[in-house]
């Protein structure tokens, strides 16, 4: 059912972190989910257009909006549709584009409620992901929130900054429009923390120099 690619790209998601792979092929033989593939620009999930199931990334990127805020991207290993899970409610909460071709793995409602009853590891790591993506979330309000478009892009560059010191962003329009301010304000803001060596920039990647003066 599975190549071994992609059983390596599931062992390094959330939900089956911890198993090995002839685990999880064991589990999905089980309880089968459905593989799909996108074309680009196809949309995916949408508010009034949705299944409940939890999508995972076998290849490709997605990109998350929320009106005309971009939220995220998504890329190979990482998961979606935990909010049409386990609720009654009749709308989706963003919409979700295939940013190139994307091959999905979709497991329904039923088979996440075997998973966890079954494994559990999965169990915990699904209880993990929700809480991970409780934080995310919070964050994302704190950076949407904070005030002044230095405060916001500030809050965003700590919220996502990575253990290496960096953060990589999309286009510079993306990044404005997920901060919720203007591109001239966005440019404007990042030109005050590189001339105070307080970050760097190199293409699409910001570098975090002096992370006590953005707290």
């Amino acid at each position: 059912m599975f190549t071994d690619w992609e059983l390596n790209v599931l062992a390094g998601t959330f939900l089956f972190r911890g198993l090995d792979k002839d685990s999880i092929n064991s589990l999905l033989t089980e309880t089968p989910g459905r593989k799909q593939v996108f074309r680009k620009g196809t949309v995916i999930y949408s508010p009034d257009s949705f299944s409940r199931d939890l999508g995972v990334i076998l290849s490709g990127r997605i990109l998350v909006t929320k009106g005309a805020l971009t939220v995220s991207e998504l890329s190979p290993g990482d998961l979606f549709g935990a909010a049409a899970l386990f609720t009654d409610e009749e709308q989706y909460v963003s919409t979700l584009t295939a940013m190139q071709r994307t091959q999905l793995l979709f497991l329904s409602q039923e088979v996440i409620a075997y998973l966890i009853d079954r494994e559990e590891t999965v169990r915990f790591n699904y209880i993990r992901y929700l809480a991970q993506r409780i934080r995310f979330l919070s964050a994302k309000v704190d950076s949407l929130s904070s005030g002044s478009g230095g405060r916001k892009l500030s809050a965003f560059i700590l919220n996502n900054v990575g253990e290496d010191g960096r953060v990589t962003v999309g286009s510079m329009t993306q990044l404005a429009s997920r901060l919720g301010i203007g591109r001239a304000t966005l440019y404007r803001e990042l030109d005050k923390l590189e001339g105070g060596s307080i970050i760097s920039r190199q293409g699409k990647t910001i570098t975090l120099l002096k992370p006590e003066l953005l707290k």
